[in-house]
């Protein structure tokens, strides 16, 4: 497995092992942050590959001076962004409904339940201030990191997350047990 830095220096230079192995590093991640925006898993797989695209593409414009891990999150979220403006034009698509593959043990149930119940949680939120709770709460970014990422002021993100814990306090007892 390549380097960070490897791959970014390979990338630069049209490596073909570089492109795999940034691929094989970074994919799922970039497929979290488009399927949280997207919440649509094909959506997601094709923002995941274009994201993939652009990166390759346009590695050059990457500032080295920032996280590599926070260039691609704003790939990927402004990708995703692009996409969610796609669906809204095309509003008569059908939805997408959910299909049980298989038998799934107990243990799979709950946590594909408790998965749900955080996304419908997250479904009261601005997709941008949802965007925020995942990156901050369910990928454990740093405030800085975030500010890199999205170029929100520091200050904003905290306000943003503020109000976004205060909004999911209202709803959370529809989908938890909090007594």
């Amino acid at each position: 497995m390549m380097s960070e830095s490897e791959i970014i220096a390979g990338l630069l230079t049209g490596d073909s092992r570089a492109t795999t192995s940034f691929v094989d590093a970074y994919s799922a991640y970039i497929y979290n942050v488009t399927h949280r925006i997207l919440q649509r898993s094909q959506e997601s797989e094709e923002a995941t590959q274009d994201t993939c695209i652009k990166i390759i593409n346009k590695i050059g414009d990457y500032n080295r001076t920032s996280p590599f891990k926070a260039w691609i999150f704003t790939v990927a979220y402004r990708t995703a962004i692009d996409y969610k403006r796609k669906q809204k034009r095309n509003s008569d698509e059908s939805v997408l409904m959910y299909q049980a593959s298989g038998m799934k043990s107990d243990v799979d149930l709950e946590q594909k339940e408790t998965t749900q119940k955080i996304h419908q949680l997250l479904a009261h939120l601005t997709e941008e201030d949802g965007a925020l709770v995942q990156l901050y709460y369910l990928n454990e970014m740093s405030i800085k990191e975030i500010v890199d990422a999205t170029g929100f002021s520091e200050s904003n993100i905290k306000i943003k997350l503020f109000r976004a814990r205060k909004e999911m306090a209202k709803h959370i007892d529809k989908y938890f047990d909090v007594t």
